[in-house]
């Protein structure tokens, strides 16, 4: 079998990892059940030093790697064919830092980007939006070229979606009250819509809670919607029905999720919505939770699916509100969703949605297209040639 090597750039050693965490943690289980010998590099404990790097690179035959950890593994390991993980649009979830930040990080993510582009050979995304963004940008740095569209024309080899997936299903726990999770708060949610709308279903629900969790990586994710959330709450005095919790180890977030009744997600429209895919719904379906969210293409259609949610088009506390009390005071209704989101379990297994992934790994190869498919540029002579409209 092959060896592989995972290169994850987020920190893995707490065992509380977020989004991508998880995703490198299903992966090297998957790998490992197809027989391959499975090596997974994080930040932790300097595991992404040039040394490491160079020293590991040498000891594997594929690599797969996610966001700005390309930067030290193109730039310090030996060249091996490797799976650029483009499932986090980073480039485009980052513009919401701008004016906190300035133009430091979307140069740094259009660097890391357009790297990871050129030297990948394979290429994984969440979505048909997704895929469709980075065919894109793999033309306009010559990945995607005639060449590459004649041997493959859907360009399967190069790019293919893997969304997020879940672990087995669970046998969850009732829960009778109705508590709401909303989960991490990054820049690109609006957690004061979601703690207004609470506000004002507990006019019809008085018991009705809210929970945020902090962060298990803040120095890597800014915390400015956090920290203007916490600040609201302590203002409007909603202290007895909004709570900040710590992010709960990977393994035992099950019986978390059964502290509550339904999840809620509130954010603004823009770019970012329409190419990313939450995570969270994922992982909260697999918890039992109906997911009450704003409108974003990519869950909106799981949602709908599978009939275990409610999306809600206006950005409104107000339209909120009325479909958190709608739905909590319905149990046959909320049983529909948690009954949808068991279907969901079962067609999005890791094992499946990670079949592109798996498929590239037992037969790892160079892309053949790095430069540009073996195309030279047109000569002084053959601009000359084509603008007379004939040979000599």
């Amino acid at each position: 079998m092959t060896r592989v090597l995972l290169v994850c750039p987020e920190p893995l050693g707490h065992g509380q990892p977020a989004g991508i965490g998880i995703r490198f943690i299903e992966m090297a289980k998957v790998l490992a059940e197809d027989g391959h010998e499975v090596t997974t590099l994080s930040p932790d404990g300097g595991g992404l030093t040039p040394e490491t790097i160079a020293r590991a690179t040498d000891e594997h035959d594929v690599a797969v790697v996610q966001g700005h950890a390309a930067n030290a593994l193109f730039a310090h390991g030996k060249p091996l064919p490797t799976v650029v993980d483009l499932y986090d649009p980073f480039i485009i979830e980052n513009l919401h830092y701008y004016s906190e930040r300035g133009g430091e990080v979307f140069h740094h993510d259009h660097a890391t980007l357009m790297t990871s582009l050129t030297r990948g050979d394979f290429f994984l995304c969440a979505s048909d939006a997704q895929r469709f963004f980075y065919l894109g940008l793999l033309i306009a740095v010559g990945r995607l070229n005639p060449v590459t569209f004649e041997s493959d024309p859907h360009l399967d080899s190069l790019i293919r979606v893997a969304p997020f997936g879940v672990q087995p299903p669970r046998l969850r726990t009732q829960h009778d009250g109705h508590d709401l999770l909303f989960g991490g708060i990054y820049d690109w949610y609006d957690p004061i819509m979601a703690i207004d709308a609470v506000a004002i279903a507990r006019r019809q629900i008085g018991d009705m809670t809210l929970t945020f969790m902090h962060h298990p990586n803040p120095e890597l994710t800014p915390q400015g919607k956090s920290a203007e959330a916490i600040a609201y709450v302590s203002k409007r005095g909603y202290k007895d029905f909004v709570r900040f919790e710590r992010w709960i180890p990977y393994e035992k977030r099950g019986e978390f999720f059964d502290r509550f009744s339904a999840s809620l997600l509130t954010f603004r429209q823009s770019i970012e919505t329409d190419l990313s895919m939450r995570t969270r719904v994922f992982d909260y379906l697999w918890g039992g939770l109906p997911v009450i969210t704003s409108s974003a293409p990519g869950t909106d259609e799981v949602l709908t699916r599978y009939r275990a949610g409610v999306v809600i088009p206006q950005d409104d506390a107000g339209s909120f509100s009325r479909a958190i009390a709608g739905l909590l005071q319905n149990e046959e209704r909320l049983q529909e969703m948690r009954d949808g989101a068991s279907r969901f379990v079962i067609d999005h297994q890791w094992p499946r949605v990670l079949e592109p992934l798996r498929e590239f790994c037992m037969q790892p190869r160079a892309g053949k297209n790095k430069d540009a498919g073996g195309i030279r540029p047109p000569s002084i002579l053959d601009r000359l040639k084509r603008r007379i409209g004939g040979a000599f």
